[in-house]
């Protein structure tokens, strides 16, 4: 699929599931006694009790969580990788056999299994923060350590802007 395929198809994608905003902005929240943390609201995606995130351990000492769209444009390429791909299998494996899948309740919160949790470091107080097309999800302490260096006209040199 050429480049302007690959930009209608997730332009479809993203209509088609409601995802109209960028995930900006951070969010403080306390995790309820089941580990319930409540995804803002703004990030949520229409019929979001029908449609479920992705998340993975990052190596940061985060989670990083992936909204549907996200979702269908990494599975349409995995699904490229062909079986006889010993590498390309061994690849999907490690990413898909980490992977969590879960949805927002009525409420709009996401339960974080403890593999996750325990990943982050994540006690009570936890930190959503957008990047854009994702969003990751801290212990709140590890976060207030890291914005204190934050120079907004380093982070755009560093984007090329």
């Amino acid at each position: 699929m050429g480049e302007s395929g690959e930009q209608e198809h997730i332009k479809h994608t993203m209509i088609e599931y409601g995802q109209t905003t960028a995930y900006v902005g951070e969010f403080v929240h306390q995790l309820d006694a089941r580990n319930r943390v409540t995804v803002p609201s703004s990030w949520r995606v229409t019929g979001d009790d029908g449609n479920y995130y992705f998340a993975w351990p990052h190596p940061e000492g985060c989670i990083a969580v992936y909204p549907p769209h996200m979702q269908q444009e990494l599975l349409e390429k995995a699904s490229h990788i062909k079986q006889s791909d010993v590498r390309g299998q061994t690849m999907l494996r490690k990413l898909f056999g980490r992977a969590y899948k879960f949805g927002c309740d009525k409420q709009g919160r996401i339960l974080l299994p403890d593999t996750l949790k325990d990943h982050s470091g994540i006690e009570k107080k936890v930190s959503l923060v957008g990047l854009g097309h994702y969003f990751q999800i801290w212990d709140s302490s590890k976060r207030e350590i890291e914005d204190e260096d934050f120079n907004l006209l380093e982070a755009m040199a560093e984007m090329g802007i």
